[in-house]
């Protein structure tokens, strides 16, 4: 039975704090590698907020040798770096002495996997090499996909232009994705919802979702934007190749306020 934390209230640090302290989160690996939502270059709650890293920075502080902050946008002109200028997140790594890595141009090694639907081969980003990762998605729906979260995110963990997965079938793509660099932690950012993926009608949630098994996480982020997780294509499929539970009733869920 996989673990999700769910805190709710309105000041972010003391959310993340609890809800990682509520896991048990220890990182065993020497390097953290957070890996936001910056799709393009608009503020949260479209992308993720500078401010959720910032405290996840804090908490790992002396948890970890080395703290970096890597993405792969997938739509910013301009590519990953002007994403990290006009979001904030230049100045939040200068302050905090984190490096910043764009995975579009990451040096990489081909992983290969006979169970992988689509992906048989994958450059996988060398910056993400022996790390404790975490995807750190905002809630939000999606036109083609039903809803982006922790899953979805880590397309934006691969090497170059993203257009590809979407010839080879988004479903499939976003799960192979996850065979080569499922995270070790997700956190869904629900504070505000941005309604679709590129913007829309901002609707408050108040809520921070917390797993070690990133499809039981997104789906307690399915299920509170209305939908039934297993009618999602990408996580009933996910489940299905056994990267997690995305059975609510199979799902420990602890709720929390701030």
């Amino acid at each position: 039975m996989s673990k999700v934390v769910t805190v709710r209230g309105k000041n972010r640090e003391k959310m993340i704090e609890k809800g990682l302290n509520a896991l048990g989160i220890d990182p065993y690996k020497d390097k953290v590698v957070i890996k936001p939502n910056l799709i393009i270059n608009r503020p949260y709650p479209v992308t993720t907020s500078p401010k959720t890293v910032e405290y996840l920075i804090n908490y790992f502080t002396g948890k970890a040798n080395e703290i970096l902050i890597a993405e792969g946008s997938g739509m910013c002109r301009g590519g990953t770096n002007k994403a990290f200028l006009d979001l904030g997140y230049v100045e939040l790594a200068e302050r905090h002495g984190v490096p910043l890595v764009d995975l579009n141009e990451d040096d990489y090694e081909v992983l290969k996997n006979r169970e992988a639907l689509k992906l048989k081969e994958f450059k996988f980003p060398l910056t993400l090499k022996d790390a404790f990762l975490i995807s750190t998605a905002v809630l939000k729906r999606h036109s083609m996909a039903m809803v982006s979260l922790s899953l979805k995110n880590m397309m934006g963990a691969t090497i170059g232009r993203k257009a590809r997965f979407h010839l080879l079938g988004l479903t499939k793509s976003i799960v192979d994705i996850n065979l080569y660099t499922k995270p070790d932690l997700a956190l869904i950012d629900g504070i505000e919802s941005s309604g679709k993926e590129l913007g829309g009608e901002v609707t408050r949630y108040d809520l921070l979702i917390f797993s070690e098994d990133p499809v039981a996480a997104d789906a307690v982020g399915a299920n509170t934007l209305g939908f039934d997780p297993l009618s999602v294509p990408h996580i009933k499929l996910a489940q299905d190749k056994g990267l997690g539970i995305a059975r609510l009733e199979e799902i420990e869920l602890e709720e929390m306020s701030e």
